[in-house]
């Protein structure tokens, strides 16, 4: 039996400092630090770990005894203390308060570069220079104390992160024959059983072999209802099983499950940021110089051209200096778009960065798949048409023959369709797959092919063609999906149905009231067909019969016509081309390894609604990015006028240059009720 005590803990070490324009406190959004997964292994992610040491609580306690100082100050001198004590206490709060300042500036000027750190420090600085010591100590202080904020509101946008993180147990209960092993999930290897009883979490990706229970889907894929499983169902880790036992094989170890791909692309989403954010991390530390030798300009300016004393002139320049240090700024973009995510993440949608959010915000144009997008893609058999040599159900049987092996949507209705009859499927050999094309091989000897109907003209008798052709243009024009089977010549049509999503008439007319103005289909399906489900949800216009390249070189002309483009898909069969869009957004892909890697979003449930909401959000979030922007800069403008003009002292310009650093993270947090 595994001793508890032995299971891995959850390590955290101090994040290196970054070389950026970004307040101390912000840091942790921009780098890596390595966790200990539930198997052991070292992960990178953006998680703030909560504060459980000494030196992880150090900021905290630091900016309080400089608050206790600096209030102490305050009173003593209003009381009519004396100057020593007075001066102690100040002290003593300007030494506290410059503490979490002084060691981020020490890195970055180590590497000769300058940060807002550096720039608060030397504000600090200066003001005790030209005789205000505790204007210097309240500047240090408060710009302590919004870090302190800021990591408040850090930990509140990763919650949704950390709580999947925390989803996966870090043990499992392993099969051996009758006995029942509890080991670390490190432990378990591919083809194992575990035991998953009522109440546990599913601990590994994997197949039920046996028993039937409903299972807890939410905090992966946002679906509010458990999801039936029984034998044969596909369960994923982070899981809750509800009432059932079941007894799951294991399909993949702990490094390669869906939960750990989505946790780790959305830890990468950092590294793919929206263009206003690249630009100021690109612009900070030119801009930290530029404050610093303006501020002093502009002193010496106003002393020996204006006419300003010497001291007032000093004084408006360290102003100055403090009201233009660009902490709003710096965090204007990065916690909006965090902030997002983690509100996405919640729903189950996996967004790979910022900068895809900010683009499917710009975005007026975009292309869906059919098949599993637009409609459920449960496929129904309804019709065989054969040929007066050829029996029904034999055509089904040898169709069933060659569909046994695929995955297309149609293969799974010839398939239901033989069962559902009672047949068995024969043996067939030299089989062949021709992708987009078909599917051939050889039938109780005779010759079989199955495939679209536009490659199945070649392989018919030549006195049949014309009699295909009618059939074709009749099922064409009934707007329903067909295959053609072709046996030593002879061809039977299949006609299938799909089920258009209920949802997605609503979908198409949200996008357009959200600003898209081209919406089209691209399908494999025939002519008719795709102008049946154009017509009913009121399309721009669809594209039908591509094949998977052609589909790729539409995608690459609409994009030409429209500019930038958003392609919606399933996220299988439509990889290429999501991986090609300026957005892809793949559809109910939980597990789908292929969707995980095309798409710039993945929604994990089967709900196209999510592409609506995914828009609203983007928009909502691009607003509030502007809000944030226009604050900041306009706090910077604003105040830079009263210090230069001496109408703001000094303690007011450092409650407003924090106060405004503030309230653009307050603001940004107002994202992750952005639900419904």
């Amino acid at each position: 039996m595994h001793d508890l005590g032995d299971s891995p803990s959850r390590e955290f070490r101090r994040p290196r400092p970054i070389i950026s324009p970004v307040p101390h406190a912000m840091n942790p959004i921009l780098m890596d630090r390595p966790v200990v997964s539930p198997d052991g292994s070292r992960e990178s992610v953006f998680l703030t770990p909560s504060s459980t040491t000494i030196e992880q609580k150090m900021p905290l306690i630091t900016v309080t005894f400089a608050g206790v100082f600096l209030l102490g100050s305050f009173v003593s001198r209003r009381l009519g203390a004396p100057s020593p004590l007075v001066n102690l206490l100040t002290l003593g709060a300007f030494t506290l308060g410059s503490i979490p300042a002084f060691r981020s500036a020490w890195d970055t000027i180590r590497r000769y570069r300058l940060d807002i750190d550096t720039l608060m420090l030397l504000g600090a600085g200066l003001a005790a220079f030209v005789g205000s010591p505790f204007e210097g100590a309240l500047l240090l202080f408060l710009f302590a104390l919004s870090a302190a904020l800021e990591e408040y509101s850090l930990k509140r946008t990763q919650a949704a992160i950390i709580s999947l993180h925390n989803l996966v147990p870090t043990e499992a209960i392993v099969l051996d024959g009758e006995d029942q092993r509890r080991v670390t999930l490190r432990q378990v290897r591919v083809g194992d059983r575990v035991l998953v009883r009522p109440g546990d979490r599913v601990p590994l990706d994997g197949e039920v072999i046996e028993g039937e229970s409903s299972v807890d889907e939410a905090a992966i894929t946002g679906e509010s209802l458990p999801v039936e499983k029984a034998s044969g169902s596909a369960v994923f880790a982070g899981t809750a099983n509800m009432q059932g036992r079941l007894v799951v094989r294991v399909s993949k170890l702990s490094a390669d499950t869906t939960v750990a791909r989505i946790l780790k692309l959305v830890t990468e989403a950092k590294h793919k940021t929206a263009r206003a954010q690249r630009l100021i991390d690109r612009i900070g530390p030119t801009y930290s110089v530029v404050v610093i030798f303006g501020s002093m300009a502009a002193g010496l300016g106003l002393h020996f051209l204006g006419g300003v004393a010497g001291r007032e002139a000093a004084y408006r320049a360290i102003a100055l200096l403090i009201v233009c240090s660009p902490c709003a700024l710096a965090i204007a973009t990065p916690v909006a778009y965090l902030s997002a995510i983690a509100a996405a993440a919640r729903r189950g949608i996996v967004i790979k960065g910022g900068a895809y959010l900010e683009t499917l915000a710009g975005v007026r144009a975009a292309v869906f798949d059919k098949t599993g997008t637009l409609t459920t893609g449960n496929v129904r058999l309804v019709r065989i048409r054969t040929h007066e040599s050829i029996n029904e159900d034999d055509a089904l049987r040898a169709a069933a023959a060659l569909e046994t092996s695929s995955s297309h949507p149609l293969a799974g209705a010839v398939i239901a369709e033989l069962k559902r009859r009672n047949l068995d499927a024969p043996q067939v050999s030299q089989l062949k797959s021709e992708a987009g094309h078909g599917i051939s091989g050889t039938v109780a000897g005779a010759p079989v092919w199955i495939g679209r109907p536009r490659f199945a003209r070649e392989r018919v008798k030549e006195n049949l063609r014309d009699s295909l052709a009618e059939q074709l243009d009749a099922q064409n024009s009934a707007g329903k999906a067909a295959a053609v089977l072709v046996m030593d010549g002879v061809p039977s049509l299949f006609e299938f149905e799909d089920v258009l999503r209920d949802t997605a008439r609503d979908t198409v007319d949200r996008l357009r009231r959200n600003g898209l103005q081209r919406i089209e289909m691209f399908t494999g399906d025939n002519e008719g067909v795709a102008s049946a489900i154009a017509s009913q949800l009121a399309l721009d216009g669809y594209r039908a019969e591509l094949l998977p390249e052609e589909k790729l070189s539409e995608a690459e002309s609409f994009r030409k016509e429209h500019g930038a483009i958003v392609m919606i898909g399933d996220g299988v069969n439509d990889a290429p081309t999501l991986a090609t869009a300026d957005v892809g957004i793949a559809i109910g892909s939980i597990g789908a390894d292929v969707a995980l890697e095309a798409a710039d979003i993945v929604l994990m449930n089967d709900s196209i609604e999510g592409v609506a909401w995914l828009r609203e959000h983007a928009l909502r979030t691009t607003r509030i990015v502007r809000q944030n922007l226009a604050l900041a800069i306009g706090v910077i403008i604003v105040l830079s006028g009263f210090a230069l003009t001496g109408h703001i002292p000094l303690p007011l310009a450092v409650v407003g240059h924090e106060g405004s650093t503030v309230v653009v993270a307050l603001n940004a947090l107002r994202l992750l009720r952005h639900r419904d």
